[in-house]
């Protein structure tokens, strides 16, 4: 009997200094560029083949969710877990196969979970085939899916991200008229750099489930309507992610965080859903026991928030925050990026 194949991966989520600037009618008419970290908080997948043609997911961390398939046939986009279904049946599968994806952090911290689980099956059912698919092409599958399965793909930074591999990374989607392409680049940090990052970076979890679909609406609808306050936010924070590039280009770290409240008071001109009284009260006690800025990853409205403290004021801002029962992740730079064995 032939050996039972098992393939494994791991993929880092991320914290973004800069998001929102990569919804995607925007930055083909003018651009847009983000920054962000991927983090050792991880998606897992699994696959394991199986001897008969039938095809079970299992979601442990959805209410330990189990949901079988009898063949690829029976494939539904429209069915339980309908993303990974699209998924698995883009691959052509000579057998059945058993799947487990998991994420280590709670549902709508906006971290990237849900394209980091997407690009993660993807990575896994490429090796376990042996297609060969490079990273551009994995993070433009998982749009594509995303795209078939929900019925809208409002971005790119989430798909790019695991696949092209760890650490501080710039990325740019240049316009049209430049030509389409996603650029992406790490930011070499030395030791010493990357070291104070870490140290100065606070991630809470605000104890909210964001509200992403209604914020992510309403900058599409803001867009696609000409408003200035929207247009003018996403191009002023595509470049402010320039600005915290350069600073951390030059080991300037103590001075992201006044940028990133820059970027807070951008992003919460997209739509009055961003912020609400307990993300307000969560900013104030950080400021008030020594952070320099902060703001809320991913869309706003919840999830988690990174702030930077200012030197040695990393434990009282800890403190502060986990007194005003916010919970306080140990966050480290991933520089791996997406790992498969």
């Amino acid at each position: 009997m032939t050996r039972r194949q098992f393939i494994n991966v791991r993929s880092p989520l991320r914290v973004d200094f800069v998001g929102m600037t990569d919804y995607v009618p925007a930055c083909r008419a003018f651009g847009g560029a983000i920054i962000n970290a991927t983090i050792n908080k991880y998606i897992y997948c699994t696959v394991a083949q199986r001897y008969d043609k039938k095809i079970v997911l299992h979601a442990p961390d959805q209410n330990d969710k189990r949901v079988e398939i009898a063949d690829h046939s029976a494939l539904d986009v429209n069915g339980e877990l309908g993303l990974a279904q699209e998924i698995i049946r883009r691959f052509d599968l000579k057998h059945g196969i058993e799947m487990t994806t998991y994420s280590e952090m709670p549902a709508g911290a906006g971290l990237g979970s849900s394209s980091t689980i997407t690009t993660s099956i993807i990575a896994a059912l490429d090796a376990l085939t042996r297609r060969g698919m490079t990273d551009h092409e994995m993070a433009e599958m998982a749009r594509d899916c995303e795209t078939v399965a929900l019925g809208v793909t409002y971005g790119w930074q989430d798909q790019y991200s695991p696949v092209t591999g760890g650490g501080v990374k710039f990325m740019k989607y240049w316009p049209d008229d430049v030509g389409w392409h996603v650029e992406v680049n790490r930011v070499p940090l030395p030791p010493a750099s990357l070291a104070e990052l870490e140290k100065s970076m606070v991630v809470c979890y605000s104890g909210i489930s964001r509200p992403a679909k209604v914020i992510l609406d309403a900058v599409a609808e803001g867009f696609e309507q000409g408003k200035p306050a929207v247009i003018e936010a996403l191009k002023t924070m595509s470049r402010l992610s320039e600005d915290i590039r350069q600073r951390l280009n030059a080991g300037e770290i103590a001075e992201i965080g006044l940028l990133l409240s820059d970027v807070w008071e951008q992003h919460k001109c997209l739509h009055p859903d961003v912020t609400n009284d307990r993300i307000e009260q969560l900013c104030a006690i950080a400021t008030k026991a020594g952070a320099t800025g902060g703001r809320v990853c991913g869309a706003g409205g919840g999830g988690a928030m990174l702030f930077m403290a200012a030197p040695n004021r990393e434990y009282a801002v800890r403190t502060a925050l986990r007194d005003a029962e916010a919970r306080i992740f140990d966050c480290t730079v991933d520089q791996q990026g997406l790992l498969i064995w």
